[in-house]
């Protein structure tokens, strides 16, 4: 298949979807979904009574005084809920007990966290021993989980693009790095649109997609290599297009093969997984999309470029 005739419409596509996702990301939303982790909050973790679920405990949150309580399936047998209360909650809750008077204030020092939980289980008709854990987050952690999750991926990519260096040549590093960012971002991207929360799964899922990612892209670097050794009349565009048409098959297999196993993950795994395998979903199909369409392009690309300058 002569993939490289359509290089350009590959190349400006990728463009014109990320223009397209960060446009609505940014533009419709007015930005990513706000997280606890990220942007600091309250988390409760309970296990409720057989009869109550998911709609009693918003309900109950929601008379609590709550905006917008964000609330997962986190155990199907033990019927356990977490309940994550945003900053402006409790920002707003700080703000209520402090106008009280010393003698209309809640009993104990608890603080925020104590008299949402009071306020909820009362509201339930639960005591303290449906929590099974509460975390309370700050802002500052939020900063510094996103600093390291940035760091991460740099680094990531910067250790692969020098690994593919010596594995390969430059050219071939170069092409895989634009392709693992080419992934990133897109993927950054549908996080956004789809309204999926920013937590430590999701970092993690993004990850594993730059793993991922560069697999496919070295198979078909290495049947590139393998091909031109074979066939070093043939121009670097014929030795290409025919290195991705040799692995395509191989290409796909693996993908859908991936993504049965991770729609399994999708369909019956818990709530607090379904970010993680729709992040996985998305990622597989850009990093099987970049394999193919990015990463040998962006070396014909810098090939082509190279040569005229030569010239």
């Amino acid at each position: 298949m002569k993939f490289s005739r359509f290089r350009a419409v590959f190349i400006l596509g990728s463009l014109a979807l990320g223009a397209v996702l960060f446009y609505i990301t940014f533009f419709v939303y007015g930005g990513f979904q706000s997280s606890i982790t990220f942007n600091g909050g309250i988390r409760f973790s309970l296990v409720l009574p057989a009869g109550l679920g998911k709609a009693d405990l918003e309900k109950a949150a929601l008379k609590a005084g709550v905006d917008n309580p964000q609330i997962k399936l986190s155990g199907f047998r033990t019927n356990q809920y977490d309940l994550e209360i945003g900053p402006k909650t409790k920002e707003k809750l700080e703000k209520e007990l402090a106008a009280l008077k010393p003698s209309e204030k809640p009993k104990g020092d608890g603080g925020v966290t104590a008299e949402l939980e009071s306020r909820i289980l009362g509201n339930l008709g639960l005591t303290p021993r449906s929590v099974v854990s509460r975390e309370t987050m700050a802002a500052s952690y939020g900063d510094e989980l996103w600093r390291i999750s940035l760091w991460s991926l740099f680094w990531c990519i910067i250790i692969i693009g020098i690994y593919l260096s010596f594995r390969f040549d430059f050219a071939f590093a170069l092409g895989a790095s634009l392709s693992l960012v080419h992934d990133v971002i897109l993927t950054i991207g549908f996080i956004g649109v789809a309204r999926i929360e920013p937590s430590i799964p999701v970092v993690a899922a993004v990850l594993t997609i730059v793993g991922y990612s560069i697999n496919d892209t070295i198979v078909i670097f290495d049947r590139i290599r393998e091909n031109s050794k074979d066939r070093a009349q043939m121009s670097l565009r014929t030795t290409m297009d025919e290195a991705m048409t040799q692995t395509l098959s191989r290409t796909l297999v693996t993908s859908i093969l991936t993504m049965i196993s991770v729609l399994a993950l999708l369909l019956g795994g818990a709530d607090s997984l379904r970010d993680f395998a729709l992040v996985l979903i998305f990622g597989i199909f850009m990093g099987t999309y970049s394999s193919i369409f990015v990463a040998a392009h962006s070396v014909q690309y810098y090939e082509e470029f190279v040569a005229r300058i030569r010239r």
